[in-house]
C-alpha cells in the first residue's frame, strides 16, 4: 500500500521527487485516514484525510477528467462527517506536506480553484511557496542597508528582546520562536530591529536525495525600522550563513511575498488555494 500511494504521489507532482520516507513524514500518513479508488484492479487515486482536513487528493493523470476525484472527495467528506465535524477544510497549517489545495497559477491570480468550487468549498485565503538554488548566490549585490546595522545569531541573553520584537511584527508568530530553531537578527543601535528563523537541513517538500534544504521563515522587521533595506538584506545574510553551513537551496514556506523574495532570486513553484465547505 505504501508504495502504491508514493508513486501514485510521483505520478501526480513529478517535480517534488522527495523520498519516500520523507513524503510519509510530511504526510503524517499515520494519522490520516487514506481511500483509495482502483479501476480494474489497478489504483488510480487516493485521498488523505486527518481530522477534518483534506490534505491529499491524487488520481493518476491518465485517469483524470472521469469523476474519480469527485468519488474521492466525497468518502473524504463522509469521513469527515462520522467524524463529527460538519466543515471540510483542505490542507491545514499543521500539514507538512500542502496546506492547501495545489492550484494553476491562473486560477490561483483569481482566488479560484475550479475543482474544489465545482464541489462547493468556499475560498478562505491563499499562498504560495518559493525556492532558490544556493550553488551560485552571493550577497555582495543586495540593495543598499543602513551602514550601523548589523546580523547575526540571536544570544540567549537577547531572548526577551528578541520575543518583544516578534510580538510587534506579528503576536501569533511567537509560539514559532519558543521550537528552539536558530534565529537570524538585525541590529541596529544594539537593538534587535529584524528577524528570521533559520531551520538547516529541513525536512521540505524539495527535498531529494542528496540535497540539504535550508528553510527561512517568520521574516520580520519591527515598524519603526522598516523601508530601508533591512529586511532584505537580513535575508539575504541568513542565505550567505546557510550556504556556508552546506545547504544546496533555500524552501520559503507559506508567503504571498512573491514580489519582494523574487529580488533575492527566488522563485514561486506551487500555489496553495485554502477552502472551506460546510457539510450536511
Amino acid at each position: 500500500m505504501d508504495n502504491m500511494i508514493y508513486e501514485l504521489f510521483l505520478s501526480c507532482f513529478p517535480d517534488l521527487a522527495m523520498g519516500q520516507e520523507t513524503f510519509f513524514k510530511l504526510l503524517d500518513a499515520e494519522n490520516c485516514e487514506i481511500f483509495t479508488h482502483y479501476e480494474n484492479g489497478r489504483p488510480v487515486g487516493f485521498s488523505a484525510v486527518h481530522n477534518n482536513c483534506i490534505r491529499l487528493i491524487c488520481v493518476e493523470p491518465e485517469f483524470r477528467g472521469k469523476g474519480i476525484g469527485g468519488k474521492l472527495l466525497r468518502k473524504s467528506e463522509e469521513a469527515i462527517a462520522a467524524g463529527g465535524s460538519d466543515l471540510a477544510v483542505l490542507g491545514g497549517n499543521d500539514s507538512g506536506l500542502f496546506i492547501g489545495a495545489v492550484t494553476p497559477e491562473e486560477q490561483w491570480n483569481d482566488m479560484h480553484c475550479k475543482f474544489f468550487e465545482d464541489h462547493g468549498y468556499k475560498a478562505s485565503d491563499g499562498c504560495i511557496e518559493m525556492r532558490t538554488e544556493l550553488s551560485g548566490y552571493s550577497d555582495d549585490s543586495i540593495p543598499a542597508y543602513p551602514s550601523d546595522v548589523t546580523f547575526g545569531y540571536c544570544p540567549e541573553n537577547k531572548r526577551k528582546e528578541l520575543l518583544e520584537a516578534v510580538y510587534k511584527v506579528d503576536e501569533y508568530w511567537l509560539e514559532y520562536f519558543e521550537l528552539g530553531s536558530p534565529v537570524f537578527t538585525a541590529e541596529r543601535d544594539g537593538k534587535i530591529v529584524g528577524f528570521c528563523i533559520i531551520d538547516l537541513n529541513a525536512d521540505t517538500i524539495i527535498n531529494t536525495d542528496g540535497k540539504n534544504i535550508g528553510m527561512i521563515g517568520c521574516v520580520g522587521v519591527i515598524p519603526e525600522a522598516r523601508r530601508n533595506g533591512i529586511g532584505l538584506a537580513m535575508v539575504a545574510k541568513a542565505m550567505s550563513d546557510i550556504k556556508g553551513k552546506g545547504c544546496d537551496e533555500v524552501f520559503i514556506h507559506y508567503t504571498r511575498l512573491d514580489w519582494w523574495y523574487k529580488k533575492l532570486g527566488f522563485r514561486t513553484f506551487l500555489y496553495y488555494w485554502f477552502g472551506r465547505k460546510k457539510l450536511k
